[in-house]
């Protein structure tokens, strides 16, 4: 580093602890501590739960989820910002203007017009401000640059290639040349001096060719395949006599046919060439390589490519002058996301709900995830255009949906995603309790074979003595105490029967339900449903058949699926359950208080049907609820909706609906009827 008047360490904010930041960015910034040149005050992201794993694994003195609140801070030196690029520009802005240096990750910003000014507040509040393309500071690279004198290159070539076909667009960005290509891009105008005056650029999905010529001849090739079979990144410049071949490890010079390669470190050499630049620019007030300012050409000639440009490349003020500026449109987010915001609203920015400290009224939509708390009413009065608001999950009722649907805020959730996955674990259910498999594990477990558990105690001897009782008449007597007895769940199991040909009944029809009846369907079984609120016709459609309840209860299998209100609170009492025939199984993946829990217990105690519970009336179920010791009884603690993987679609799902409404779409909305009938 450049010498400098000793200064403090520079208290940094980081925004964002994703992969990147936490796998690159982090460690650096990590030894950069240690060196005593930063302190890590506060790291924050949208997702708490990162924020507070990166606190804890790199030692920043505290973290937090509130951007807004940290960007406010006076104690705050310099922000650096690793997070999705729709968050780039609003939070690179907001620290710029409380007077903090700002290193913001590639892409630096939505495009070249935000990246200008961006970098016109930087210095005009006479701040430093970069972004992350590191390579520039490859060593190979700047080897090659060096070599090309006053001079310069006639002519070059850069490729960037990675395995990404059919992935949408990383890191928030309108496609995976902003994403990732602008890397080749941006490092071939640092080498051949800035932006061409001619390109003719062509495009096909995510596979994107242009050609350059500069003002004094000079020419280069550019390609960018996002499809491709395998990651590439290399570079070639020529010129008179000489060609250099460059890698981020290795620069090859070939002088009239003889090569000379020179290795180079590789790694996180250039990631921390890049912070190094930074808090050296800080220090001494120069102007580093990666400056806004400098990287504002290279969004400009992407913003171009990606719109298949052919002639004379236009002076970027000129074309920010022209053209018309997009009326800003914010998504509020709250909750884990994760990647599911960037391939389908890249064109939003992002913000939080703590952002919100006036009226907002471009703010359109609002994304709420796990762990998210509802919006209360004094924030929904500083968003006049709040349109729709997104649940990641099935329920809304904490959210405030009734204050929502009157204040004319569309309302969608994960209805799709849950009912799959929840569709699928009662499947699953259903094919092991139709084949008593549960059963065999348990006697398995206790040592035995086949689907009977052993009898013990009383009802042991009395199998044993069976014979002797016969024997000497006393038969019928011992048959009255058994009676006397009552059940406890032992009673003859039936045989194990498949699922093809057997009959389901369905109590309820929803998302779930129908989910269910498709998966039910593909196996040849019959399905009967019971609702008081859907159409015949739309059961129909799905392959089932409407009935009534006393025909759905008769079935093979009976399977719950309504929300819990106070109107079907015990849905199932005792004489509901009293219809179920022997060998039936009963399975509850809605909601435990749709069956009465005292019928319930004595319906199994006969020990002639097998239920399988995943919901309860009380959760968690007590320690020592006589449920847990019935051998006809198979328990899940509220499982069958809540696997990863149904968080992730879940999520997708979300923003899919989102977007298509604030595309001018339609989707599947919540209604006051549907909300009446939902848990």
């Amino acid at each position: 580093m450049s010498s400098a008047i000793p200064i403090p360490p520079l208290r940094v904010l980081v925004i964002g602890a994703g992969p990147m930041a936490t796998h690159v960015h982090l460690p650096v910034l990590a030894a950069l501590r240690d060196r005593g040149l930063v302190d890590l005050a506060l790291v924050c992201d949208l997702d708490r739960g990162r924020a507070d794993t990166a606190a804890a694994t790199f030692g920043f003195g505290a973290s937090t989820g509130d951007a807004g609140a940290a960007l406010a801070r006076d104690d705050i030196d310099a922000v650096h910002i690793y997070a999705s690029a729709q968050l780039h520009y609003e939070y690179g802005m907001r620290a710029l203007r409380r007077g903090k240096h700002l290193f913001v990750e590639k892409p630096v910003a939505p495009g070249a017009a935000q990246a200008q000014a961006m970098a016109d507040l930087a210095r005009a509040r006479g701040l430093v401000a970069a972004g992350g393309h590191n390579r520039r500071f490859y060593p190979s690279l700047r080897a090659a640059r060096a070599r090309a004198g006053l001079a310069g290159w006639r002519q070059a070539e850069a490729v960037f290639h990675k395995p990404l076909a059919g992935q949408p667009p990383g890191f928030g960005a309108t496609s995976w040349l902003s994403a990732n290509g602008i890397h080749a891009l941006d490092a071939l105008l640092w080498m051949m001096g800035g932006l061409p005056d001619h390109l003719a650029a062509h495009v096909s999905g995510e596979t994107f060719s242009a050609l350059m010529r500069w003002p004094g001849g000079a020419q280069a090739a550019f390609l960018c395949d996002n499809a491709a079979g395998c990651r590439r990144e290399d570079y070639a410049f020529h010129a008179a006599g000489e060609s250099c071949a460059v890698t981020e490890t290795a620069l090859t010079v070939q002088t009239d046919g003889r090569p000379l390669t020179t290795a180079f470190p590789g790694g996180m050499t250039s990631f921390a060439l890049e912070h190094d630049a930074f808090l050296d620019a800080i220090r001494t007030g120069t102007e580093p390589p990666h400056s806004l300012a400098a990287l504002v050409p290279s969004l400009h000639l992407c913003d171009l490519i990606e719109r298949g440009h052919i002639g004379a490349v236009p002076p970027f003020l000129a074309a920010a002058a022209t053209a018309p500026a997009p009326a800003e449109r914010i998504i509020l987010v709250d909750g884990h996301w994760g990647a599911a915001l960037s391939p389908l609203l890249a064109g939003y920015r992002l913000a939080t709900p703590g952002d919100v400290t006036e009226t907002r009224p471009d703010v359109v939509a609002a994304l709420l995830g796990r762990g998210a708390p509802p919006l209360a009413p004094d924030l929904l009065d500083r968003l006049p255009n709040l349109a729709v608001v997104g649940v990641a999950g099935l329920s809304v009722a904490r959210f405030g949906a009734d204050d929502l649907l009157a204040r004319g805020v569309a309302l969608v959730n994960a209805s799709d995603a849950h009912a799959d996955s929840v569709a699928e674990f009662a499947l699953g259910l259903a094919i092991l309790g139709r084949r008593r498999a549960f059963q065999g594990n348990a006697v398995m477990r206790d040592g035995g074979w086949g689907v009977v558990p052993p009898l013990r105690g009383l009802r042991g001897l009395a199998r044993r003595l069976k014979p002797t009782l016969t024997r000497l008449g006393l038969l019928p007597l011992a048959q009255k105490m058994k009676a006397r007895l009552g059940g406890d769940g032992r009673g003859r199991p039936p045989q194990a029967r498949d699922l093809t040909g057997a009959t389901v009944g369905l109590v309820g029809w929803g998302a779930n339900a129908h989910a269910f009846t498709r998966r039910l369907v593909d196996c040849d079984a019959r399905v009967l449903v019971w609702s008081e609120n859907a159409a015949e016709a739309d059961i129909r459609q799905a392959g089932a058949s409407a009935a009534a309840l006393d025909q759905v209860l008769a079935a093979d299998i009976v399977s719950l699926h309504r929300g819990l209100t106070p109107a079907t609170r015990h849905t199932l009492g005792a004489a509901e359950l009293a219809r179920l025939r022997p060998g039936a199984v009963l399975i509850n993946v809605a909601r435990g208080g749709l069956i009465e829990p005292t019928a319930l217990l004595d319906r199994l105690r006969r020990g002639d049907v097998f239920a399988c519970l995943d919901t309860f009336e009380e959760e968690p179920l007590p320690p020592r609820h006589p449920l847990r010791r019935l051998p006809n009884v198979f328990l899940t603690p509220h499982i069958a909706g809540g696997s990863v993987d149904m968080q992730a679609q879940a999520a997708d799902e979300v923003v899919a609906k989102v977007a298509r409404l604030l595309d001018g779409g339609t989707t599947d909305i919540l209604t006051p009827a549907r909300l009446r009938s939902m848990t």
